[in-house]
């Protein structure tokens, strides 16, 4: 790259970073909060030159109050418990400096990552299919089946957690020279976990539902077909239609905007504040949309259990902030026709706030048709 392109992309970067921050209809958002009926008085900080260990270059950090994590582990409530098992590490809650050179945004392996869920996600297709070879005359019944489908499930969301957070740390986040990532807010801790537990068994739950046969076994018998990759994609695709018209109508609509307010209480969110929501989001986004899509594409109890792990890992991977242009790992062909979603994209979502842009969650397929896809910062030009 020439200094003279250099400078060029330096230039727009800047503008476009700055064209967002605009975006906010007050300071609070600006600074990475926004503003509710119950949201605290603003904390000074002061900024250091260094930027270690400060949260934000603005004058004043609007996030609400979080201190649970300071603790012991012992006087924590299970809730507490829970949300600091998925907390990132403290340096990610910390101001890059300015002088940090990262160099290019890298692009991550779609090759590797899918290794990576297929490794983890088959884990309790492996145990039912050995069990059924070794013990041919015992068949998994629907609570042991989901016992051990839903260990198996929390297992791998732990996982998903784990490698969001090392590579934060390794690759940095976007925006952190300007702002640290958001810490879970103590009066959202009891909503939060309640949304986790209510995630972990629902998601399970679903194929057991729609699909589970103790018969079959979940490795063959036709459990897994040739087509499970394409019925996926359209899967992803038309959960993110009906995803897109709930959530733009919830920023456009002020009489919906309650229904997803409380998630936009982080600007910079990480992997676990994924399921930061409130009572009427988490029956649209962990139940009813999904069983909506699962009932028009079909899928095997197998595949849908899979398709739930591949979900997860994006709904994570948007909110975790990583700098990276990280495509998905099974709609990246959309990037050939510029609809594909990366991570900064969701970032930047966060980022506007109320006003919008970049609503979907699996893709950009219905922003780019509806004219609501918003330019990207540090990976344009990919």
């Amino acid at each position: 790259m020439t200094a003279t392109t250099a400078a060029k992309l330096d230039s727009t970067v800047s503008s476009r970073r700055n064209s967002v921050s605009s975006q906010g209809s007050s300071d609070s958002e600006v600074a990475g909060y926004v503003e509710d009926s119950r949201s605290p008085s603003p904390t000074s900080v002061t900024p250091e030159p260094t930027g270690q260990g400060i949260t934000t270059r603005k004058g004043k950090d609007y996030r609400p109050v979080s201190s649970f994590y300071l603790k012991p582990k012992s006087k924590m409530t299970p809730a507490e418990f829970l949300c600091n098992l998925a907390t990132v590490p403290d340096s990610l809650h910390k101001v890059k400096p300015e002088s940090i050179d990262r160099g290019p945004v890298p692009t991550q392996s779609i090759v590797k990552e899918n290794l990576f869920i297929i490794r983890h996600a088959f884990v309790p297709l492996v145990l039912q299919a050995i069990s059924y070879w070794a013990f041919p005359d015992y068949k998994w019944s629907n609570g042991v089946a989901y016992t051990v489908y839903l260990l198996s499930f929390i297992a791998f969301a732990i996982a998903v957690v784990e490698r969001m957070n090392g590579y934060c740390v390794e690759l940095g986040t976007f925006d952190e020279k300007n702002i640290s990532r958001d810490r879970t807010p103590d009066k959202s801790v009891n909503g939060l976990a309640k949304a986790i537990i209510l995630y972990m068994f629902f998601r399970t739950a679903l194929p057991f539902f729609l699909h589970y046969n103790k018969e079959v076994n979940p490795l063959f018998d036709g459990a897994i077909r040739w087509s499970f990759p394409l019925r996926m994609a359209a899967w992803m695709i038309t959960l993110d239609y009906f995803f897109y018209v709930y959530h733009r109508s919830s920023h456009e609509v002020d009489a919906l905007w309650f229904i997803h307010q409380h998630h936009h209480t982080t600007k910079h969110p990480t992997a676990i504040l994924a399921i930061l929501a409130e009572d009427y989001q988490e029956c649209l986004e962990i139940a009813l949309i999904p069983t909506i899509a699962s009932l028009l594409v079909p899928m095997t109890f197998s595949e849908l259990y899979l398709n739930m792990c591949w979900t997860i890992y994006v709904e994570m991977l948007g909110h975790s902030g990583v700098r990276s242009y990280w495509p998905h790992p099974v709609l990246w062909f959309l990037r050939y026709v510029n609809m594909d979603l990366v991570v900064e994209d969701h970032d930047l979502h966060h980022r506007f706030g109320k006003s919008g842009k970049n609503y979907g969650k699996q893709s950009r397929v219905w922003d780019q048709m509806f004219g609501t896809s918003a330019d990207r910062i540090e990976c344009y030009g990919f």
